[in-house]
């Protein structure tokens, strides 16, 4: 069975994305991408489901330092040596079963629903008292401005009233 790959230009319509964006990712991330005999770049369905991830867990508020520690997890083959900046080793094949379907173990993907819930909790929470604080910050704004315009309303009377007293005593 032969496996279906993309082009930058198939990605970027189906990812709805930049291709520029994809780069950086695929630089930042350190993601094994493929190249062809031309040195272009081309990309599997497992890549293309690394980008969505990816691209979700962005959406989160997760940043590409965190999302870069789960780099691993989503490429198990590949072991990334820290000391040489950049360079990939390949982890030691198991003996047996399919590589694809040991990628990801379902306890990780376990582990991962519970965080993202746990994660979209605490922003939900934080958000909300964010929006607590921006209409309190808002209401306190409106008080103030009606204030300044009653005591200008009240200030504008009694410019009229004086002018008329001044009228009267000339």
């Amino acid at each position: 069975m032969e496996e279906t790959i993309y082009s930058v230009s198939q990605a970027v319509k189906l990812l709805e994305t930049q291709s520029h964006v994809l780069r950086y990712w695929e630089e930042e991330l350190a993601l094994p991408i493929k190249r062809n005999e031309m040195g272009h770049r081309y990309y599997t369905r497992w890549d293309i489901q690394v980008f969505l991830s990816i691209k979700e867990l962005k959406k989160r508020g997760y940043s590409l330092k965190e999302i870069g520690e789960l780099t691993p997890f989503f490429y198990p083959d590949q072991v990334l040596d820290k000391k040489k900046s950049g360079e990939r080793k390949k982890k030691p094949e198991t003996a047996g079963g399919d590589q694809k379907s040991e990628r990801i173990p379902s306890e990780f993907m376990d582990i991962i629903s519970r965080l993202v819930v746990q994660r979209l909790k605490e922003q939900d929470s934080e958000e909300a008292r964010y929006k607590r604080l921006d209409q309190r910050i808002r209401d306190c704004q409106q008080s103030r401005r009606e204030v300044a315009a009653s005591a200008e309303k009240k200030d504008q009377g009694r410019r009229k009233l004086l002018k008329s007293t001044r009228k009267r005593i000339r």
